[in-house]
């Protein structure tokens, strides 16, 4: 494909979607990262869009009051005994004066409730969890700057190089969409843009999913599962998912429904 054209094609998707990732653009176009990465430059540097880590987006992106998939009300009924159990067993892996990440999301927002006689130096970019334990615990809490969105109670900066940029952790935890053999996955582009500049401020990288996220899909890939070290989740999940899991190099810790109770398993 001619370069007219594939700038053609780059400017139409940033001018429709807010963030355009790398990796769309890979499969869109057809050619490699590095020629999409150097289209994205020319066409930085002649103003006609922004270059952003991961991607790109317009000039005038337009708009936003909500993101994509369903809103946090909804999600934090879903599954929430075994997200809250979940979220226990991850808060167990946090000493005091640790500092750790927590990524927006009803499952880690459960953590909340278990931080209480922690004292930690946490980041997160979940609203409704800076103000939780801001009331009800002596962790420093740390928020980065940027747009709140009310529906999925997520705070999201536009910046390249906000506060979040300068804080190295112990942990990172996450939550996701969904998990399969591309890695883990989510719904929408600038969570995943989020995510990203986080996903190497961490020594470790714990991923808190319940099991019904191994058979859900996305078509935005955030990582391999190759880069994420714990995977916290319960009874349910399958052989499939546990193998895929343990071919990945993760160490797989699973919370037991019957009797709540935590069941570490070390996958070599």
């Amino acid at each position: 494909m001619h370069e007219i054209e594939r700038h053609r094609i780059i400017l139409t998707e940033v001018d429709e979607k807010p963030i355009v990732t790398l990796g769309y653009l890979v499969d869109l176009l057809g050619v490699s990262e590095a020629t999409v990465r150097r289209d994205i430059s020319q066409l930085h540097k002649q103003a006609k869009l922004k270059k952003v880590r991961g991607g790109a987006e317009a000039i005038n992106p337009p708009s936003r009051t909500s993101l994509l998939g369903r809103p946090y009300s909804v999600n934090q009924s879903i599954n929430a005994r075994a997200k809250r159990e979940i979220a226990r067993a991850a808060v167990n892996l946090c000493e005091d004066a640790a500092s750790i990440i927590i990524n927006g999301g009803t499952t880690t927002f459960f953590m909340a409730e278990h931080l209480k006689t922690k004292k930690l130096n946490i980041l997160t970019n979940s609203f409704v969890m800076a103000e939780h334990l801001l009331k009800h615990s002596k962790n420093t809490v740390t928020v980065p700057g940027g747009t709140v969105y009310q529906e999925q109670n997520i705070i999201l900066s536009p910046f390249p190089n906000d506060v979040s940029s300068h804080f190295f952790a112990t942990y990172l935890f996450l939550g996701a969409q969904g998990v399969g053999p591309q890695g883990v996955l989510e719904a929408d582009p600038l969570i995943v843009q989020a995510e990203m500049k986080l996903i190497n401020q961490a020594e470790k990288r714990v991923l808190l999913v319940d099991s019904s996220k191994f058979s859900n899909r996305s078509n935005l890939i955030l990582c391999p599962l190759s880069l994420i070290d714990y995977v916290i989740t319960d009874d349910g999940i399958d052989a499939k998912s546990r193998k895929m899991i343990e071919e990945a190099g993760c160490q797989l810790i699973v919370v037991s429904m019957t009797n709540q109770a935590t069941m570490p398993e070390t996958i070599p």
